[in-house]
């Protein structure tokens, strides 16, 4: 039915072709025809046989010892070991499963007096029975093999010492030595100059009307011989002393009003780092002095030698400063043995 002016009229039902022309045919079929959604949702059915199949499906297998194996972190080639009370270093020993000798031979300043260990401080623990070497410019892996009487194979071998390149060792690198011994620990000796140091130049023969008199008695054999003070002044911190992460490894000679101050070498040797660290020792200078035996002179204000130098003894390294982590001009003297630091104060005169 349509309505026309005045009256009404009957007529044909609209068709569908109808609509479906004319622009506003379009119009209407946009407004019929919403556009239609893809659902997401899977149906019941499809979900139904999904739970079957998770229901009927084999459990995960168990996690195999090769699996475990794949994932876990590399053992540590040491260990760090906070003492507690009671604590003895056989007990830490027995409990970390290695020789006391090795923990000895590790933590030289308890060495002195296994006896005494003083709660709070801190030990290093090899994770097997060796030496924890830490690696210094021009060392090699046949030479400290040589040293500590053991094979270059044993060291590489020893895994958590993730030796990937073993021909091209890093400056600070911290190794663990299987089954290494440290040598018999003695100081270097001075080259033979033909004089006692007891009675002094013998005089030649008839030069003396009377006989010499009878040398005196030697002293008894003391550590210090071979070494120099590389600069005079008040000692304030100790070898051993405890730090926020270890103990001291060295001593330290104060140098108020002293900045410049020529600092000498303790022994002859070659110059084998002279270099800058960003944090800790600022300007220093490490001096390998054979026999194992290398000193570290450090925040110095300058640098006089270079690296692979020759120096005698008393020759100058570099000038007293306080570069680095330091709180004032001051002398940082360290003496190493083996690859372990030692107390100073036992060699020098």
């Amino acid at each position: 039915m349509t309505a026309v002016a005045g009256g009404v009229a009957d007529s044909e039902p609209t068709t569908l072709a109808s609509i479906e022309t004319g622009p506003v045919a379009e119009t209407r079929a946009g407004y019929l025809k919403p556009a239609a959604l893809i659902s997401t949702v899977p149906s019941l059915i499809a979900r139904h046989e999904a739970e079957i199949a998770a229901t009927t499906a084999s459990p995960a297998p168990e996690p195999t010892a090769e699996l475990v194996a794949t994932v876990q972190e590399p053992l540590p080639s040491f260990f760090t070991y906070t003492i507690q009370p009671g604590d003895t270093m056989g007990g830490i020993a027995a409990n970390y499963g290695i020789s006391e000798a090795y923990l000895l031979w590790n933590n030289p300043l308890v060495s002195v007096d296994p006896d005494l260990l003083y709660i709070g401080s801190t030990l290093v623990v090899p994770g097997v029975d060796g030496i924890i070497y830490n690696v210094t410019l021009g060392d090699t892996l046949s030479d400290i093999a040589a040293y500590y009487d053991v094979t270059v194979d044993s060291i590489i071998s020893y895994e958590p010492n993730d030796l990937t390149a073993p021909d091209n060792l890093i400056d600070g690198t911290v190794l663990v030595i299987p089954g290494g011994v440290p040598p018999p620990t003695t100081a270097p000796v001075l080259a033979d100059d033909g004089i006692d140091p007891v009675s002094g130049p013998v005089p030649a023969s008839g030069s003396f009307d009377t006989p010499a008199p009878a040398p005196a008695p030697a002293p008894e054999p003391v550590a210090s011989v071979g070494f120099i003070w590389p600069y005079y002044g008040p000692l304030t911190t100790y070898f051993g002393e405890p730090s926020s992460y270890s103990y001291h490894k060295g001593i330290d000679l104060d140098g108020f009003g002293s900045w410049g101050a020529p600092i000498a070498a303790a022994a002859s040797g070659t110059v084998v780092l002279a270099a800058w660290d960003d944090w800790g020792l600022g300007y220093h200078v490490i001096v390998d002095h054979g026999n194992g035996f290398r000193t570290t002179y450090a925040h110095l204000s300058e640098i006089w030698v270079v690296q692979g130098q020759w120096v005698n003894q008393g020759d100058a390294v570099g000038a007293l400063g306080s570069t680095g982590y330091s709180t004032g001009p001051h002398l940082h003297f360290e003496l190493w043995s083996g690859g372990i630091p030692v107390d100073p104060l036992a060699y020098l005169p």
